[in-house]
């Protein structure tokens, strides 16, 4: 199995796990947040944004974070429609699973300088997973919320 196969593998399942995690909140509370953490909803927005990013990353065009926090804070107003919330964060979920899928292997060690933190340099291979980590640390978010709401039931 090549890396980039992989990465599709888990990255789709962190989503789909993180989809579902918010869909078991009761929906009075999507945008409720503990001690002024994000709530489940804004998470899930930015883990809709995320791969508009990467993609522009790993086609080369590292101007696509200019503007990024923008788009995010943007996207993040406003009521949350669950349904069509859901539906964008796998759609571009899979946008970007096929950008991974066609990703060389000889461009893996590629480096990228990013703006994040006074400027980070990560491989394109890092890159690649960002979208897998991502879903995964707000997974974990989403479920402690879960549990302040008294739901115990793994999602």
């Amino acid at each position: 199995m090549r890396f980039q196969d992989q990465v599709i593998k888990v990255t789709q399942k962190a989503v789909a796990d993180l989809v579902r995690a918010v869909e078991s909140l009761p929906t009075d509370r999507l945008d409720w947040s503990p001690g002024g953490a994000r709530s489940a909803v804004d998470q899930l927005r930015e883990v809709a944004a995320v791969p508009e990013a990467l993609i522009g990353l790993l086609e080369g065009d590292a101007r696509t974070m200019e503007g990024h926090a923008e788009r995010m804070r943007a996207q993040a107003k406003g009521p949350a429609n669950l349904a069509e919330l859901s539906e964008t964060v796998l759609t571009e979920t899979a946008r970007l699973c096929a950008v991974i899928a066609s990703f060389p292997d000889s461009r893996l060690e590629e480096e990228v300088t990013l703006p994040m933190g006074g400027g980070t340099t990560w491989t394109r291979a890092d890159l690649l997973m960002h979208h897998y980590w991502n879903a995964t640390y707000h997974l974990g978010q989403v479920n402690y919320i879960q549990t302040i709401l008294g739901d115990q039931e793994m999602h």
